[in-house]
């Protein structure tokens, strides 16, 4: 992409922008060259907005009724100014911190009137190769990891219950009369005040629950009974078997991806496939894979993807390619895709 087309991005910021639209927004990121232009432009954009509503110092009222006529019937009928507005705001705040991006949702560091009686919801969601901290209305707080998603309620006071799809870190505030509740399709993690790790993809086949501080209990309706768990103590649970697990771990190793450490403990190279995948939000093929009798240890630590390649090249029985980006007909670019190439069988773990 040479260049940057200016009226695309001004179409963007008045929502008067189509679909090909935000792909060639979001592919513009994907130049290196662009990025000094791009920041320039969005800086101009942050600035305009900001003294157009420079009355606008607090904020509080109107971010929760954004959420409130997000998630209600009432916003189908109306578009509020404050919700234009704050779409501004979000656009650029996120747009001038990618590839940094540290967004801790609409309902950062908020408290709810306890009257609140809608049956809203508020979401905070992490991009694919993202890793956000948020913040609960009761004080509780933790991080998301990549494609990973919570809902709750916005009554989040009266009832302290989140919904995860993904994989989330969560340091929970103790409450004696109001328990913490982390629900998935297949389990639910009950919790007063405690330190603990839900790994609960869609795509995955198991559900992995690893306690670093406190004590939480398990409940499902494939369980025969609740499993309390301590710390140091993973329980994992295979979907299909519908078959339960528990392991002494060190918990610590399973949350160190909040720190931005992508941690490998004897995985498979399909394992391997999906974490790289998921950490630099690409698509990773293997090819002779059925040569692949190896599991994989290593740490990396803020390591861009060519490094990361270039040190599984020299310490382990593998090659890569990456592939050219193909332009679509929008003028967006294709996913980038890599190529993981097994040069040979070994059955035993390699440490990078």
């Amino acid at each position: 992409m040479s260049g940057i087309n200016k009226q695309q991005i001004d179409d963007y910021f008045r929502e008067q922008f189509s679909s090909g639209g935000e792909k060639y927004l979001s592919n513009a990121f994907l130049e290196e060259s662009n990025l000094e232009e791009l920041q320039g432009i969005f800086k101009e954009q942050w600035d305009n907005i900001s003294l157009e509503n420079s009355d606008s110092d607090h904020l509080d009222h109107i971010l929760y009724k954004i959420n409130y006529q997000i998630n209600s019937s009432e916003e189908k009928r109306v578009k509020p100014k404050a919700l234009r507005f704050f779409n501004w705001y979000a656009r650029i705040a996120a747009l001038l911190l990618i590839p940094l991006l540290v967004y801790t949702g609409i309902v950062t560091n908020r408290q709810y009137p306890k009257s609140v009686g809608a049956e809203g919801w508020a979401e905070m969601r992490a991009p694919m190769g993202a890793r956000i901290k948020f913040n609960l209305p009761d004080g509780s707080y933790g991080w998301l990891n990549s494609g990973s998603t919570i809902t709750y309620s916005l009554n989040f006071n009266q009832r302290r219950e989140v919904s995860l799809v993904g994989q989330a870190f969560f340091v929970v505030k103790h409450q004696d009369d109001n328990q913490f509740v982390v629900k998935t399709n297949y389990l639910d993690v009950e919790v007063k005040g405690t330190c603990f790790d839900v790994a609960a993809y869609d795509d995955e086949k198991q559900i992995d629950v690893t306690l670093e501080r406190g004590v939480i209990v398990l409940k499902s309706d494939h369980f025969c009974s609740p499993v309390e768990m301590k710390p140091d103590e993973q329980i994992s649970f295979n979907i299909e078997k519908q078959s339960i697990t528990k392991s002494n771990v060190n918990a610590q190793y399973f949350s160190a991806w909040k720190e931005g450490k992508l941690m490998l403990r004897n995985a498979s190279l399909e394992e391997l496939a999906k974490q790289l995948s998921r950490w630099y939000n690409i698509d990773v093929r293997i090819q002779n894979s059925r040569q692949a009798d190896f599991q994989y240890r290593a740490t990396f630590e803020d390591e861009n993807l060519n490094e990361v390649l270039r040190l599984l090249k020299i310490s382990t029985p593998l090659d890569f390619k990456i592939e050219e980006r193909v332009k679509q007909a929008d003028g967006s670019f294709s996913k980038q895709k890599v190529l993981l190439i097994v040069k040979q069988s070994n059955s035993q773990p390699f440490k990078l």
